[in-house]
């Protein structure tokens, strides 16, 4: 039973990686924007862990240029990306990841 459970959790945790990697580290390779970067000026707009979440969640869903974090300058460039693809317990854990990596909060000494 308790393998049956580790098991479980950690496809759970593969798959939202794998979305991770698959939706964001790649669309963001694609059109050479860091993420580290987004992460740092939607975190100056959103102001924290759960508005941002509810901020990209609903933004990766319905991208508009009026609810983009991005500058102008980036969308004429490059314009809006298309809605996101993935059912919303993986785009949950995908931003959960997302504000894992790149956080600072909790990793100064």
């Amino acid at each position: 039973m308790k393998t049956l459970l580790i098991v479980c959790i950690f496809s759970v945790f593969s798959f939202a990686a794998d979305a991770f990697e698959k939706h964001c580290v790649l669309c963001h390779a694609q059109v050479n924007v860091s993420l580290q970067k987004v992460f740092m000026d939607t975190l100056l707009i959103y102001g924290g862990r759960e508005n941002m979440k509810v901020g990209l969640a609903y933004y990766l869903r319905n991208p508009h240029k009026d609810n983009s974090v991005m500058s102008e300058e980036y969308i004429n460039k490059n314009g809006i990306k298309e809605a996101i693809s993935i059912d919303d317990k993986s785009l949950n854990e995908a931003l959960d990841i997302y504000w894992r990596r790149y956080t600072i909060m909790g990793k100064l000494y």
